[in-house]
């Protein structure tokens, strides 16, 4: 398989890891970790893993600014994402409505042929408004100067996610962010990738700080969740959101590092097979159907296992949902190549432009 000159292959390994990072906090929530662990080491243990993975829907974000700045616009791509995430969500419905009619209904199918509207995927439904928007948020990014847009950049991350969080509850936010599950975090998400990806962030400072910046962003939230209120009574409501700072300023530092990750050419060819089946673990994993049937409590018992184990366990039980969704995903991958269906839709793009144009014209 052929590598590809000028790609950054760090931040395709960031997405594959931020795509791992959510199912590590699927197995702990919806898997029914965090609620089965039986005394305080597991239950701190099992904690300290869900706040280092919380930046994963923040990290997709900024990947996705960080490289959509660079790129133009298709609505060929966002078609092409939709027919996938369409496969997914009617295909497995399918396959419940045959075997387990009891689960999914024929009346039921209509619901997953249309997976925005009826936001079977919160995230999937998020990043189609954010997708729409690209095209005026990379003008912006390209037309203002690198100053005023990190200025941009600083002030809507002081807006949307330090003063956000200051409100009552972290899904009650001033801006309606609901935590961070809306369109609107993701296209600030998108817009601080979009600045780094083009004029770079903290330059010098060494890869090895980088990573210590997102473990001490994780151990301070750590902190402020479960050891301030034993000092101050108090329990801050905004450490466990998408949008509280020390989980952004942790994101921020993750994709600086990666940025500037030397990858191998054995690994850079794994990352190159495995990459675009990252989208997919998530499609798949948290399909309506699976996540109520399959998914929920289906790790409670891992709560319960020493406190030695019980970290590898989650984390290998993360990394065989993300394996085994990606091999089913590499095997749809070569079904739509067979039926030429990102090809099919760019052909159809173009046609559909070069009409448009001509009916200008005249």
């Amino acid at each position: 398989m052929a590598l590809q000159q000028g790609r950054n292959y760090g931040i395709d390994l960031l997405r594959m890891v931020a795509m791992f990072m959510v199912a590590v906090l699927h197995v702990l929530g919806q898997g029914g970790v965090l609620g089965s662990a039986v005394n305080s080491t597991q239950y701190h243990i099992t904690w300290f893993l869900e706040l280092a993975a919380y930046g994963s829907v923040n990290l997709f974000a900024m990947i996705s600014g960080y490289v959509g700045v660079k790129s133009r616009f298709k609505a060929a791509n966002l078609a092409a994402l939709w027919v996938q995430v369409f496969f997914y969500s009617f295909g497995i419905a399918v396959i419940f409505a045959f075997f387990r009619p009891d689960l999914c209904s024929a009346s039921d199918l209509l619901g997953y042929a249309f997976p925005v509207i009826t936001r079977k995927y919160w995230y999937f439904s998020a990043y189609f408004s954010l997708f729409l928007f690209t095209p005026l948020l990379n003008a912006g990014l390209n037309a203002l100067s690198k100053q005023t847009l990190r200025r941009l950049s600083v002030a809507m991350i002081l807006v949307f996610s330090v003063a956000a969080s200051a409100g009552k509850e972290a899904s009650q936010d001033s801006f309606t962010l609901v935590g961070g599950y809306t369109g609107l975090w993701l296209m600030v998400l998108y817009v601080v990738g979009g600045y780094i990806g083009k004029y770079g962030m903290w330059e010098n400072v060494p890869k090895p700080a980088l990573f210590g910046i997102w473990l001490g962003c994780t151990a301070l939230s750590f902190g402020l969740q479960f050891y301030l209120p034993k000092i101050v009574a108090y329990t801050p409501k905004f450490v466990i959101s998408y949008i509280s700072p020390l989980i952004v300023l942790g994101s921020i530092a993750l994709l600086l590092f990666f940025s500037r990750l030397e990858c191998g050419n054995a690994a850079k060819k794994l990352i190159t097979i495995f990459s675009p089946a990252a989208f997919s673990v998530y499609i798949i994993h948290v399909h309506p159907l699976i996540w109520e049937n399959v998914m929920h409590g289906r790790f409670s018992f891992l709560g319960t296992l020493h406190p030695l184990y019980i970290a590898g366990a989650v984390l290998l039980s993360a990394f065989g949902i993300y394996l085994v969704c990606s091999l089913i995903d590499l095997l749809r991958i070569q079904l739509f190549k067979l039926l030429r269906i990102k090809k099919g839709l760019s052909s159809l793009e173009n046609k559909l432009f070069k009409e448009k144009q001509q009916i200008g014209n005249r």
